[in-house]
């Protein structure tokens, strides 16, 4: 059953009702046979008679479990009989008719970088979803239609589909997916006469071949003919597995059977119907044979369109299987057109040969035809050899006073066998033979050649000599055609300026908005056609000055002096005789991880001064009044000052609560909570901890269950000296020295690193009752097993307490629907904007397998395949690039967070950090890459409460957290 939605002008939902509703509704999808033009995509419908429905504009069907619709724009509505009826056709290219591009001119770039361009430029909704296309296109969109750069980019090598999303009573996203080819390869085969393929229409016999002679790129000569690539000396046989044999000397291929069937009956036997195919960009003779059997294959058979009932609705584009046992041979073909009627569930695709439309001529008939006229046309040699010296009278200047110029031909040229003007060649002498320099104008741009004089004595030597691109078509000028003189301007921009002396031993370079100092690197000509031409300028990097911005505003913040490991980085004192020395130093042993500084000569300092680690000095002379909280003399305590530090590492907790815990007492079971989830409890044993310190002390640090006597307890769970030598309080501070607790011990954030020490360390005995390691407790997931197994293993009383599992059940009630407030400021996105969200949490259709699979993260792009991976929070880097995690994620790093969450980053071509390490929120982690199983270059980014979640809801979604 489908639904199907009825939407206003404004493309607000007014009613939804479900296909068995409707009287009829027909949805009618087909490939168009022509490249240039997208998908036709129609619906008719009719139902009883609605008022609310009536003046309807849209109709939405959605046949699937997923979110999207198909939307189609009423064209025409009747109202006839009580019967209202609906026409109606794909509303998106409709629409994208109506946006207009107004100049993108892209060059050697990705069709998910165009097409986002082009969406952007035009100013429409749309977004790009799926993009599989991972060549790279150049083309102009000049004042032009969405609708039409799409055809355009359809010629390319692409296809289109468009779908929505609704969510409430509105459309919330419009999609355009791009594809290699809509549908998929299946394994789907048909046998030609099968009851479930009912032939449609089959095409007359009259143009089939059974043999075609390959012939490729060649020459033309003054005679007209020309040696052109053949496959002569290639060899296939069936046994090597190519699909037919082809004997060396053998200038054709053929197929046997089809000769046999369709074959010139002569003497007995059938000869085979032969013809000539020419490719003129092939240059290879095993490629040459290849394109011709693939020819071959299509010309040998007759044409036919097949229909079945066997397919979904979803099979539109996708390939499968002919084979036709009686004449020995197979082909694949697409479903072309899915015909699906809603209301009885039927599907009728059409497949093989589209001939749905006039009758239709091969191909091959017309090319035969073409050359046939060509050859009744043509002029004798005589002929042309005149009309060329006339062309050459007209076209090209002589003498010493003005150079030459040639109009040169493709034939000319050996690019085409067009004699239209290809390119316009300067020469410095009346005669190519006589010329040293010149200067070529095509669809390149203006580039120049050189060569000895004498050494080039035809155009086509001219045309194929090195050159040196001087101006592009696109207005790109090479500046390294400027010899002297004075550059001057307003403003110059570009990607690389570089600043050089004689002998030296660096060079600053101005890149990208950077200044760099760089090692020397000689550089003579840059080849800026390559992708990677910033190398041939660059140096190694020695120190750089930077602009840095806010990641989650995307402005401009400030700027930053960057230093090199194995460099220094000074501020000197000049001397006056061309050598200084330095005042501030960041020395060349400094590293991201263990940053150094040096200060030299006396200083003054007009403030305070905050130093958060330790300060070693040779002498230290205060003049006025030290305070400290705490003083140590040679490891020896002085004075405590009524407490201790603060020190002790983190216990993730961030001192944050969430809106709906507001009383102290709330507040003080959310902090061991918080604490204990950040430690990687489960929940239910968090509750049990809960659970236990209400019984002991209502979660109270400072309750003291005998006013300071020996042999009572003290503190949130009630540490208390057995032997009553000493009291609860001092108990517990003895058992922190020996853990290393440096905190304030009368807080929870104290005892519970204490609880967290104390437990594995003597304190917890597993009983036969409750026989579980304290790791194993961690991880209950029975909140009645925690808390007794916390009651028998850890306090073992005398008597038992079952009412503190009735306690760990309200908490756990109480609390785990909460979510934990991040600390440092929330999340921000792993990659700079404008990003692109191209795949969705959720499920959705594997683009590795095709089949359905649980999404466990968002992919996003920005544009830029190598972009910075960045940390979306503060926290610990708790894998990095491991082989042993999953093997799917790629080059992978996790990051703890103190709210217990965990941030993955995935197919990194490049991991910047290590395990153990404390990252900073917007600190490089990485770089964008394509490993593991991926489509292309892309950040799968995901949020997770367990290091190895052990289910899918265990995943959560990065909207959540962060806006898209």
């Amino acid at each position: 059953m489908s639904n199907i939605l009825f939407l206003d002008k404004m493309q607000q939902v007014i009613k939804s009702y479900d296909s068995d509703e409707f009287i009829e509704c027909v949805q009618t999808k087909e490939i168009t046979t022509n490249a240039s033009e997208l998908m036709n995509d129609t619906l008719s419908a009719s139902l009883p008679f609605e008022q609310t429905i009536k003046d309807a504009s849209y109709i939405a069907v959605n046949d699937t479990k997923e979110q999207e619709f198909s939307l189609y724009r009423i064209l025409t509505a009747k109202d006839e009989d009580n019967l209202l009826s609906f026409e109606a056709v794909n509303f998106a290219v409709d629409e994208l008719d109506n946006f207009i591009i107004k100049d993108i001119r892209p060059k050697n770039r990705s069709f998910s970088y165009v097409i986002n361009q082009i969406l952007y430029d035009s100013g429409c909704d749309w977004v790009l979803g799926i993009c599989e296309p991972i060549k790279t296109i150049s083309s102009t969109f000049y004042y032009t239609s969405m609708r039409e750069a799409l055809k355009a980019l359809q010629e390319l090598g692409s296809e289109f589909a468009f779908s929505i999303e609704i969510t409430g009573n509105k459309i919330t996203k419009k999609i355009i997916n791009c594809y290699n080819q809509i549908g998929k390869i299946t394994n789907k085969r048909f046998e030609y006469g099968d009851e479930v393929l009912k032939i449609v229409h089959q095409q007359d016999r009259t143009n089939i071949v059974t043999a075609l002679i390959g012939r490729g790129k060649g020459e033309e000569v003054g005679d007209g003919y020309g040696r052109r690539l053949e496959f002569s000396d290639v060899e296939w046989r069936k046994s090597n597995g190519k699909p037919l044999d082809k004997p060396k000397g053998q200038n054709w291929i053929e197929y046997p059977e089809m000769t046999k069937e369709y074959g010139i009956p002569s003497n007995g036997k059938m000869l085979p119907r032969k013809t000539v195919v020419v490719f003129d960009d092939v240059e290879d003779a095993s490629e040459l044979l290849q394109k011709t059997y693939d020819q071959l294959a299509y010309y040998c058979r007759p044409l036919v369109q097949f229909s079945t009932e066997i397919l979904g609705s979803d099979s539109i584009g996708n390939t499968v299987s002919i084979h036709r046992g009686d004449r020995n041979y197979h082909y694949q073909t697409r479903v072309f057109k899915v015909v699906t009627d809603h209301v009885n569930g039927r599907v009728q695709a059409s497949l093989g040969d589209n001939l749905s439309g006039n009758s239709i001529n091969r191909q091959l008939s017309q090319v035969q035809s073409n050359i046939s006229d060509l050859s009744s046309n043509k002029m004798t040699w005589y002929d042309s050899t005149e009309i060329g010296k006339y062309q050459d009278d007209i076209m090209r200047g002589a003498g010493a006073n003005g150079g030459s110029i040639y109009m040169v031909n493709g034939i000319e040229a050996g690019v085409s066998q067009s004699r239209e003007t290809y390119e316009q060649v300067f020469m410095d002498g009346p005669k190519i033979q006589d010329s040293q320099y010149f200067m070529i104008q095509n669809n390149a741009g203006i580039s120049f050649k050189q060569c000895k004089k004498g050494q080039w004595t035809t155009i086509q030597d001219v045309h194929k000599g090195a050159s040196t691109t001087a101006w592009t078509l696109d207005g790109t000028f090479n500046a390294s055609f400027i010899a002297a003189g004075i550059l001057a301007g307003v403003l110059i921009q570009g990607v690389v300026v570089k600043s050089v002396g004689s002998n030296s031993f660096f060079q600053s370079v101005l890149s990208n908005g950077a200044f760099s100092i760089e090692q020397y690197k000689e550089t003579n000509n840059v080849d800026y056609t390559k992708p990677d031409w910033q190398k041939d300028i660059h140096g190694g990097k020695v120190g750089e000055f930077i602009g840095t911005y806010d990641g989650s505003t995307r402005k401009a913040n400030g700027s930053a002096l960057i230093n090199y490991p194995g460099y220094i980085l000074s501020i000197n004192q000049d001397n006056g005789n061309g050598s200084s020395t330095p005042v501030f130093q960041v020395p060349s042993d400094s590293t991201f991880d263990n940053p150094k500084f040096k200060l030299f000569g006396k200083g003054t300092i007009y403030d305070d001064l905050e130093i958060k680690g330790n300060l070693t000095a040779n002498s230290l002379k205060v003049n006025g009044r030290l305070e400290t909280k705490e003083l140590y003399v040679n490891g020896v305590k002085i004075d405590t000052n009524g407490g201790g530090n603060t020190g002790g590492g983190d216990t993730g907790w961030n001192g944050q609560y969430p809106p709906e815990v507001t009383s102290d007492r709330d507040k003080r079971y959310w902090q061991i909570w918080a604490m204990a989830i950040g430690a990687g409890f489960s929940k239910q044993a968090a509750a049990a901890l809960l659970g236990n310190a209400q019984g002991e002390s209502d979660a109270n640090p400072t309750a003291d269950e005998g006013g300071g006597r020996p042999g009572f307890g003290y503190g949130v769970w009630q540490w208390t000296d057995s032997s009553g030598a000493s009291s609860g309080r001092v108990y517990m501070i003895n058992l922190m020295t020996r853990a290393g607790v440096t905190d304030d011990p009368d807080t929870i954030t104290a005892q519970f690193k204490l609880l967290i020490w104390h437990a594995p360390n003597g304190q917890w005995f597993a009983t036969s009752s409750y026989p579980y390691s304290w790791t194993q407790f961690m991880t209950l997931t029975d909140i009645n097993t925690a808390t007794q197994a916390f009651v028998s293993n850890f306090e073992r009383p005398l008597i038992g307490h079952p009412e503190r599992s009735t306690w760990a059940q309200e908490w756990y009630n109480k609390f785990v629907n909460l979510e934990i407030p991040s600390g440092g400021g929330g999340y921000i996105a792993p990659i700079s904007r404008p990003i692109t969200v191209t795949s969705e949490f959720g499920w959705r259709t594997s683009p590795i397998t095709g089949a359905q699979e649980f999404h466990n993260g968002i992919d996003l792009v920005n544009g830029n395949p190598n972009t910075p991976i960045l940390a979306s929070a503060d926290g610990t880097v708790v894998s990095a690039a491991d082989p042993g995690y999953f093997g799917w994620y790629g080059n992978w790093t996790v990051i703890k967070h103190a709210d217990g969450m965990y941030t993955g980053y995935a197919h990194q071509s490049r991991v910047d950090v290590s395990v153990g390490q404390n990252v900073k929120q917007g600190q490089q982690i990485g770089l964008m890459g394509t490993t593991g199983p991926s489509t292309g270059e892309h950040c799968h980014f995901q949020f997770m409460d367990e290091f190895y979640p052990s289910s899918s809801a265990h995943f959560h979604n990065a909207r959540d957290y962060i806006k898209f």
